[in-house]
């Protein structure tokens, strides 16, 4: 184990663990669930130092950013793998080891073929295995895209590599799925083979990691109550948390609102749980919403384990609040009218006419929320000051303050706000807001 105590360190530990054993490892995790963060710890000295120890052996672990890669290609790889090792190496080979490292990348970028720079590539890393008096672990991060894209003599020619130097040349992957699902198969070929015995999904963050990981993301979120909710809301997913956090960050300590309906109205939670959705398949989305609007039915067993490997639930039910709310959201909103106005009060989602409007601002999310409680019947400006403003302010907010609220919100839900169909004046009485769009 690292020294210090960090998120994740049961997949850490079970990663230096395989790697130490000479076994290449494959990390599975969905949008921001912390891959990166593990894959980074694995790169630091003390998880160099952990492998030392375990193996007897120095290794020197190469983080892959394959998102740097200047295109999509096996000779973009190469490169990026290369340059990798090249910022790593600068004060760990010798002159002319590091010198000839530097000649290998400079052929594979200038290579007039993707054999020439696949035979730069292989003599770099033949060169290092053989002479270094350390173990080469190279950290692909990232590495969906590329993964998906190179050419199977690509991926043949790294596993040969590794054949070649079994207990020296190893590999850890972080992707959304595994490996043969990324390039639409269902079986696994000579180099996803490789991790088979050692593929591990990211857990969900405990409250204990989920402390550690606010106390370093340098976000001053306020007093320990609003941490805790940050916390639970977040479930342990690391986006999660640190979206909440950003907004719990902005909010004036002074605040006496609903917190938790705070958040759930921001948008950077919901941003987060669209990242997450747009992953799910389709089947996945289908289990989902069964646990999320019919927690009576369930889902089947085989279905739970699979979502629960993807991190998506925390004893047996779906991880956040937040997450349950959007996807309920989202399976209402095919039920909603094609005329009308509809708000879902989890979620603060508004749809006019089955068309999803744009976030409101608190104060105009709460005159829609009393007029659509009020649908149909007459809300007094008196009403209006006394639920949006609070009572306190009843000597501070004039008509005109009213009206131009009002009018904000008529040009966000009205197609035409200087002819509303929905949101309508009740001269000198109030305003209605209407089940039914009012007719010309």
């Amino acid at each position: 184990m690292p020294k210090k105590k960090v998120p994740f360190s049961t997949v850490i530990e079970q990663t230096l663990g395989e790697l130490a054993q000479g076994q290449c490892v494959s990390l599975i995790g969905l949008s921001n669930s912390g891959k990166s963060h593990v894959m980074r710890q694995i790169s630091s000295s003390d998880s160099e130092d952990v492998y030392q120890k375990d193996r007897g052996r120095p290794i020197m672990m190469m983080y892959v950013d394959c998102n740097r890669a200047v295109a999509i290609s096996a000779q973009a790889f190469y490169e990026i793998v290369l340059r990798s090792a090249l910022e790593r190496l600068s004060d760990e080979l010798s002159n002319e080891g590091y010198e000839r490292l530097q000649e290998h990348h400079e052929n594979v970028t200038e290579a007039g073929s993707t054999f020439n720079a696949s035979l730069a590539f292989n003599l770099a890393l033949t060169e290092l295995c053989e002479e270094a008096d350390f173990d080469v672990g190279f950290l692909l991060d990232e590495f969906d895209e590329l993964y998906a894209a190179l050419d199977e003599r690509a991926l043949l020619n790294l596993r040969a590599l590794q054949d070649r130097f079994p207990s020296q040349l190893l590999i850890v992957t972080a992707t959304v799925r595994r490996l043969p699902q990324i390039r639409g198969t269902n079986y696994e070929d000579e180099f996803s083979e490789m991790f088979t015995p050692a593929t591990f999904s990211l857990p969900l963050l405990t409250p204990e990691e989920s402390n550690l990981m606010l106390d370093g993301c340098g976000v001053a979120i306020g007093p320990e109550d609003r941490r805790e909710l940050c916390i639970q809301l977040a479930g342990g997913h690391l986006g999660m948390l640190l979206a909440i956090a950003e907004v719990l960050a902005d909010i004036p300590p002074e605040f006496k609102g609903d917190l938790e309906q705070q958040v759930k109205r921001s948008p950077q939670p919901r941003a987060e749980c669209l990242k997450l959705w747009s992953q799910l398949t389709e089947e996945e989305r289908e289990h989902l919403q069964t646990l999320a609007l019919e927690t009576e039915a369930g889902a089947p067993e085989h279905a739970l384990r699979h979502l629960n490997t993807l991190g998506l639930l925390r004893d047996g039910e779906i991880f956040s609040s937040i997450f349950l709310h959007f996807i309920a959201a989202r399976t209402r909103s095919r039920q909603v009218s094609e005329e009308g106005v509809f708000v879902d009060m989890d979620s603060g989602d508004v749809w006019v006419d089955g068309m999803r409007i744009p976030v409101l601002t608190d104060l105009e999310f709460r005159l829609l929320k009393l007029l659509y409680e009020r649908q149909d019947k007459i809300t007094d400006k008196y009403r209006i000051v006394v639920t949006v403003w609070g009572e306190e302010y009843l000597g501070d907010v004039d008509d005109a303050r009213v009206e131009k609220l009002i009018s904000r919100l008529r040009s966000k839900i009205e197609p035409d706000p200087s002819d509303p169909r929905y949101l309508i004046t009740q001269r000198g009485r109030g305003y209605k807001l209407l089940s039914k769009p009012q007719t010309s």
